[in-house]
């Protein structure tokens, strides 16, 4: 199994980065020099591939080495997959030979019938490739390579030019300060992809879809600390992996990103007591909301909120808000492909990943992260919902804001009791986390309408048709949202008596 880290670097960097004094420092011996060309083969219809393997032969210096490797796990930041290799005695691939190293029957199976159906060179990626083998004195171990090149089939190629990490001894936690001393110097993006997807993905190119919360699988003897871990990483995987469908301003994933990015930081809030977060991920958390919020502000006011409205056709006002909404999209272009927000996911990557909270790689002694987490969880579920108890106690049922507090509460306690579903009786906690989401549901109407209050007077400047309807939008919501205040009364009254069984 391959532990690595990739990143993109600038191609006009790629020197700069050959000479940089930081690997110089840690390396065990001076850089070496290879020049690789990898064939990568598959069936004419990409069986292989659609079964998460890709089939390699290198051949560098006259050696041929064949290769098989799944699929990344999806660890974010990190990319764990398994690896098998032999070698040929010349370029032709013979998967055979790989099968019978591989104990899952179904990716051995895969192999076997992939060379009976017959195997086909589909791209070739040629790469002069510097490796570096660098040591801390604590003894950890990590592979460096920067390759340059490019992947290349018929008419279609695509250039190369990242940074691979890859432990070889050791924790991840020297991986990511090394990645991040790079960063300071040579901007770097991280990359979620192999040179096998970018191939594929190269002559299929397909839009990226969103992708939603998988739920956490949490082992009953994992300790508070392993919970916390875990939970945090499947809520940075989100994030993670709807960045590709932002980029093609895909407007659910940037929605999905949201969430990802609001999930994790209900974690550190609830674990906040025993897990304060270093200051710098603190800010660059609250950064990356803001960035995003501004933007699907805007989404949800063109695409939902004014279908609400009703007495005229808001047609006009929809494209002049999808308009506002469009630009701030291009916009976070611009924020992704920063220095900060590579800087962000990085730290936050090297926080969960090396369990950096630890002082001198020790938990405190009695601990309550090293307790059960199936008993340990229950005060920090306890204390989310009395929160949300004491916020409904305070509700005078007028002031927006305080509306707002209450959603947040209750979403909290939801996305707790979410996390730690595994530990605790599941139908109980199915029919707690769907009362909530019901009340967050009608709070998140009447909140897409307070937002739409702060929105609209944008658009309501000039006397055209999209002011008059901006106006007419503004009084309408208004009316609409005092009318729900009864039927809320009684749901929060419900709600604020929910408790998750013991």
């Amino acid at each position: 199994m391959e532990t690595e880290l990739k990143l993109q670097v600038p191609p006009a960097q790629l020197e700069r980065m050959r000479q940089h004094p930081v690997l110089a420092e840690h390396a065990a011996a001076g850089p070496q020099e290879h020049q690789l060309t990898d064939t990568y083969y598959d069936t004419a219809g990409h069986a292989l591939w659609k079964q998460g393997l890709t089939l390699r032969v290198r051949e560098s210096a006259g050696a041929w080495i064949q290769t098989v490797k799944t699929a990344a796990a999806s660890s974010p930041g990190l990319h764990e997959r398994g690896e098998w290799e032999c070698a040929l005695p010349d370029a032709t691939p013979q998967p055979v030979l790989l099968a019978r190293q591989i104990k899952q029957a179904a990716l051995s199976e895969a192999l076997a019938r992939a060379e009976a159906e017959q195997l086909l060179p589909i791209f070739r990626n040629v790469t002069r490739r510097t490796t570096w083998s660098l040591r801390w004195p604590d003894g950890d171990e990590v592979e460096c390579a920067l390759d340059a090149g490019r992947i290349e089939s018929g008419v279609h190629n695509t250039e190369i030019a990242e940074l691979e990490l890859e432990i070889k001894h050791g924790s991840a936690n020297h991986l990511f300060e090394l990645a991040l001393a790079l960063h300071a110097d040579i901007p770097l993006r991280m990359s979620n992809d192999s040179k096998a997807a970018r191939g594929f993905a190269m002559l299929k190119p397909a839009p990226s879809g969103a992708v939603k919360a998988q739920a956490v699988k949490l082992g009953r003897r994992a300790t508070l600390e392993d919970a916390f871990q875990l939970i945090g990483l499947n809520c940075l995987r989100q994030m993670e992996a709807n960045v590709p469908g932002v980029l093609q301003q895909d407007v659910e994933s940037l929605h999905q990103m949201r969430v990802g990015l609001r999930r994790l930081r209900a974690l550190v809030d609830m674990f906040e007591p025993l897990i304060p977060p270093p200051a710098e991920i603190a800010e660059g958390l609250d950064w990356l909301a803001g960035a995003l919020g501004a933007t699907r502000d805007w989404d949800v006011l063109a695409d939902s909120t004014l279908d609400q409205v009703h007495g005229i056709d808001p047609s006009p006002l929809r494209q002049a808000a999808r308009a506002r909404a469009d630009k701030l999209h291009k916009e976070l272009l611009q924020m992704i492909g920063s220095s900060r927000f590579t800087q962000v996911l990085l730290s936050v990557n090297g926080w969960l990943h090396a369990r950096q909270w630890r002082d001198a790689g020790k938990l405190p002694k009695h601990s309550p992260l090293a307790e059960r987490a199936r008993e340990a969880c229950l005060p920090l579920l306890r204390k989310a919902e009395k929160r949300l108890s004491r916020r409904i106690a305070a509700f005078d049922g007028k002031e927006p804001q305080h509306r707002h507090r209450i959603r947040i509460a209750a979403k909290k306690a939801r996305y707790g009791a979410e996390f730690f579903r595994d530990l605790l009786p599941g139908k109980e906690v199915k029919r707690y986390v769907a009362r909530l989401s019901q009340l967050q549901d009608r709070l998140g109407l009447l909140n897409d309408f307070a937002v739409a209050e702060h929105l609209l007077p944008e658009l309501q400047k000039g006397n055209g048709e999209v002011a008059r309807q901006a106006a007419y939008a503004r009084g309408f919501l208004a009316a609409a949202s005092e009318a729900d205040d009864g039927e809320l009364a009684a749901s929060l009254k419900a709600v604020a008596k929910l408790r998750l069984p013991r």
